[in-house]
Formats: C-alpha cells, sequence, structure tokens
C-alpha cells in the first residue's frame, strides 16, 4: 500500500514527539545536551484536539507560526555531585550550528532569527511551558530558537523549507565549554505522520522503507 498522511487529529502526540527528539552524541558522563524540533503539524495536531481554545484563537496561533518552525534546546554540564549547570540561550546560539539537507542533497546552513514578531513572542511565552511540563525541572532551562521555513525563490514551485513529509535530514551540532562537539540528527519524513503502510506479513512499514525487510518486496511510494 502507498504511504498516505494521518488527519493531524488522528496522529499519536507522543510518538510524533519520539520523532522529533534527540539527544545528540558526545555529550559524555558530565554533560546533557536535549533538542527538539517542532514543526507547524505539531502544534496544528496538538490544537486539533483542543475544545477549550476557540477556532479564532487557534487560527490565530497558527497564523503566528506560519513559515517558521521551533527549535527547543536543553544543554548543561553535570558537576561530580550530580548538579546541573546549564548554558544560557546565548552561549548556545554563539556555538550552534544547524544544517538541512533536502531531497536533491542540497545542504544549507539555518540560523536562528534575532528578530521576531510580537505576536510570535507572546505565543512562545504560551508555548514553552507546554514542552516544559514534559521535562520536569529541565524544562525550566530550555531555551527556543525561531528559524524561517519559507523559501524566496520564485521558481520554486514548494514554499516551505523544511516538510516534514519529504526526505531530508536535520543536522544539529552542539559545543561543549571545554570544546568537545556533539551530534544529532532529525531524519524525515516523520513516520508518525502517515498511515503505516503494510509489509506481506501484515506488520507495518516505517515511512523511510523502500522494501520489506522480512520479505524483500518492495513497497509503494
Amino acid at each position: 500500500m502507498a504511504a498516505e498522511r494521518k488527519p493531524l487529529i488522528e496522529v499519536d502526540i507522543d510518538t510524533f514527539t519520539d520523532d522529533v527528539q534527540v539527544y545528540p552524541t558526545g555529550a559524555g558522563d558530565n554533560h546533557m545536551a536535549f533538542a527538539w524540533w517542532c514543526p507547524i503539524e505539531f502544534w496544528e495536531s496538538i490544537l486539533s484536539r483542543d475544545s477549550t481554545t476557540s477556532e479564532t484563537d487557534k487560527n490565530a496561533m497558527l497564523d503566528a507560526i506560519t513559515d517558521v518552525s521551533l527549535l527547543a534546546i536543553v544543554q548543561a554540564d553535570i558537576t561530580h555531585f550530580g548538579a546541573f549547570e546549564f548554558y544560557s540561550k546565548e552561549e548556545i546560539r554563539n556555538t550552534m550550528w544547524v544544517f538541512y539537507t533536502d531531497a536533491s542533497g542540497t545542504k544549507r546552513r539555518l540560523s536562528p532569527m534575532h528578530a521576531i514578531s510580537p505576536d510570535l513572542e507572546i505565543l512562545l511565552g504560551v508555548f514553552k511551558p507546554i514542552l516544559g511540563a514534559a521535562m520536569g525541572n529541565m524544562g525550566n532551562s530550555m531555551h527556543f530558537y525561531v528559524f524561517n521555513d519559507r523559501k524566496f525563490s520564485l521558481t520554486d514551485s514548494s514554499r516551505r523549507l523544511i516538510d516534514p513529509y519529504q526526505d531530508g535530514v536535520i543536522n544539529i551540532q552542539l559545543v561543549k565549554r571545554d570544546g568537545n562537539l556533539m551530534y544529532g540528527e532529525i531524519e524525515m519524513p516523520l513516520n508518525s505522520l502517515f498511515i503505516p503502510r503494510k509489509c506481506p506479513n501484515g506488520k507495518d512499514a516505517h515511512i523511510s522503507w523502500k522494501y520489506c525487510p522480512w520479505t524483500g518486496q518492495r513497497l509503494e511510494d
């Protein structure tokens, strides 16, 4: 069966979250680093099942985050006694590198926006506690970085820069205070956004699979 997109109201938020979170490698025992990419589909899925917010307010919130995506990062050194010494937003920004490689193999460096709209600034104040609540005390030291998600080429049929339904990879490089590098990547398309295809044996096929691993049969795109 060919891959079919799930209605966002039916997307499992926990599975979606797993698809867009990464713990960069290279942290070691004395450091903690965590990154969480939030495309607009994440918020659309959450809001689609929210019965307490009016449609007018939902639309206003989504309008404010149209053409951007959010990256949440927590980074901290861990002392000998287990205390966390968290990094500031500026400290992370000054050494962080984020790249996106699309389906054609084109690689772009993505830089956080320094200026955002007042509406988006207010909305981030709403979103941060929502994500932070899922991380306990570490959520208080989580920082949001806003990235442009709009292409400016008039000849490109797609206005979206990072599309979670298309092949692509977000590479995130973070730096520890001792200079050591850490790397993490988020691969797309995101499996959680699709109705699972079925292998001939009836098992779910991951969206990235071209062939069934059990039978070797090619899966429909």
